[in-house]
């Protein structure tokens, strides 16, 4: 019978030599973290797993079992592990497979410390992490700079419960708070750190105003066309913090902006029909959803929608405020787009692709991130006027 202590022990730092050597530990503190906190502890509710092959996909319950050597070592995998979906189903909830969207989920470790070595922190500093999830990240932020530096906040109640259990039980007494941690938690502010493990459309002003000057805020920046760009910014003044895209890293999306999963498909001959150089195809570009993402919140994708035996379109929509842009059409033949509504979609897409295409179509590293109380500016480094604004207090720049 395996002795599940020494076994996750061996794993733990068998997990730590393989992030070290893929470049992901780079300090002799993170690399103890990792070799001493029980990730299998975080996830004693057990997880799902992709079932191979099913569309859409869906998922299988995998139950805990500390005895068994394939658990644990699944464990310490570097891989993902959903823990929730669709905001409330549990691994114990399902016997066969589930094909709904993950809610919750413990991290792929090695993005983990990817940004926990990025957020420079140092012995003292106080730290708040938005989305505590399986309460893992903040054991490892615990174990590095002590409990009582740390405040950690869920959305979830179900799901911050069992965090605290799991991190208490370790031996790591952090504050684990349920808010709406888009608002930050002013309670214990100022921090020296911010970091947040769920994407968000927007790095709020509350976390630039919890924050002390000359910290850090590291964050997601993620919007409805899927794509994120990991920021590092510095609070640089009075309600002002700026700083670069690291990587195009992506979490799961804050709960509160998660799009609505009833979307209205507008009829086959609503809107104004024009030829367009641009096709529904820049969507399977990154850095071109990045770009369009950062000049509008709220924006929805359903792809390949046939109307009244119209040809095949990619709907871009944008519920708020009904606008849409339905684009058919291929390489070959030319595009066409259908749109309508207040926004004219189409119409700012263009620009803003055409200006990133002007200068060469870097990728999202290349991008540097201003934050103010006026508005919030996604720029390319090597020409700032090549730039897309979105002002504070609205849905949108357009």
């Amino acid at each position: 019978m395996t002795d599940p202590e020494k076994s996750a022990a061996r794993l733990r730092r068998q997990l730590a030599d393989r992030l070290s050597e893929a470049g992901h530990l780079k300090s002799p503190q993170w690399q103890a973290a990792v070799e001493a906190v029980p990730r299998h502890k975080f996830l004693s509710g057990g997880f799902f797993r992709s079932v191979p092959g099913s569309s859409p996909t869906a998922y299988a319950p995998v139950l805990p079992d500390e005895y068994s050597e394939g658990w644990l070592s699944l464990c310490y995998a570097d891989e993902s592990l959903v823990t929730q979906i669709a905001g409330t189903v549990v691994p114990r909830d399902i016997t066969g497979t589930i094909a709904r969207q993950p809610s919750s989920s413990s991290t792929l470790p090695s993005l983990m410390v990817d940004m926990l070595e990025a957020l420079d922190v140092e012995d003292g500093n106080a730290v708040l992490e938005i989305g505590t999830g399986t309460g893992y990240n903040a054991g490892l932020l615990a174990h590095r700079i002590g409990v009582e530096n740390i405040t950690t906040v869920e959305t979830d109640p179900d799901v911050a419960a069992s965090a605290r259990h799991a991190l208490w039980g370790c031996g790591y007494q952090v504050d684990v708070v349920v808010a709406d941690g888009r608002k930050g938690y002013a309670d214990s502010a100022p921090y020296d750190r911010v970091i947040a493990t769920c994407g968000v459309t927007r790095v709020r002003q509350e976390w630039v105003n919890q924050t002390r000057p000359g910290g850090i805020i590291l964050t997601t920046l993620r919007g409805g066309l899927w794509s994120s760009g990991l920021a590092k910014l510095t609070r640089t003044g009075d309600g002002t913090a700026e700083g670069a895209f690291i990587s195009e890293a992506s979490f799961m999306r804050a709960r509160q902006e998660k799009p609505e999963s009833n979307l209205d498909i507008p009829g086959p001959d609503d809107g104004e029909r024009r030829r367009t150089h641009l096709g529904g195809d820049i969507a399977h570009d990154w850095t071109a959803r990045f770009i369009i993402d950062n000049t509008m919140d709220g924006l929805s994708l359903i792809g390949g929608v046939s109307l009244a035996g119209e040809p095949p379109s990619d709907y871009f929509l944008h519920p708020e405020s009904g606008s849409f842009a339905a684009v058919s059409g291929s390489g070959d033949e030319g595009y066409t787009v259908r749109q309508g509504g207040p926004l004219r979609m189409w119409d700012t897409a263009e620009r803003a692709i055409g200006e990133w295409r002007e200068q060469g179509s870097p990728g999202v590293t290349a991008f540097r991130i201003r934050v103010t109380p006026e508005a919030q500016t996604v720029y390319l480094e090597s020409a700032p006027g090549v730039a897309w604004v979105k002002p504070a207090g609205t849905a949108s720049s357009l």
